[in-house]
């Protein structure tokens, strides 16, 4: 029995990445106009900056999976510091099935649009994305995420009908 821990950061999309950006240039913008109209423009200015900062420095997430004998758990981790368990599954109850996304044996899984999807993955392209299939409270979920070779292995050695590598 041995414990895998994988952490993996979920990357900014070109959306946030725009918006940063922009906010940035409108609190710069709005220092400069400040300059020769104090009270019109430095409030907007400081607000501007205050959500470009927390935007920017403070809206980093990280997953964490962590697999140890049977048992998988799945964390979301905000700005380093802040830790929320998203998922708990054992290999027993509730994990049905664990393949790489687009497996003939998930498919099914995929076009179904009444069971719960979330993603856990870093939103890389080039990531190799595992898809798991489990049983939950509110029915079957499909859940997105990116094991290593590490875990899956410690997974094949005991449950070796569960996981497609």
């Amino acid at each position: 029995m041995r414990q895998c821990l994988v952490i993996v950061p979920k990357e900014r999309t070109v959306f946030k990445k725009t918006m940063i950006l922009v906010l940035f240039l409108l609190t710069c913008l709005l220092i400069i106009a400040s300059i020769p109209v104090p009270i019109l423009f430095l409030i907007p200015a400081v607000i501007c900056g205050i959500i470009w900062f927390y935007q920017n420095y403070r809206s980093d997430v990280e997953y964490e999976y962590v697999y140890f004998d049977g048992d998988l758990r799945i964390a979301k981790i905000t700005d380093k510091r802040k830790r929320k368990n998203v998922a708990w599954l054992t290999m027993e109850d509730n994990i049905i099935l664990i393949a790489p996304k687009g497996d003939r044996t998930v498919y099914k899984y995929e076009n179904d649009k009444s069971l719960t999807y979330k993603n856990f993955g870093s939103g890389r392209p080039d990531a190799k994305v595992y898809e798991l299939i489990a049983k939950g409270e509110k029915g079957i979920a499909r859940y997105e995420f990116e094991p290593d070779e590490e875990m899956l292995d410690a997974m094949l050695i005991k449950y070796s009908k569960v996981v497609i590598k």
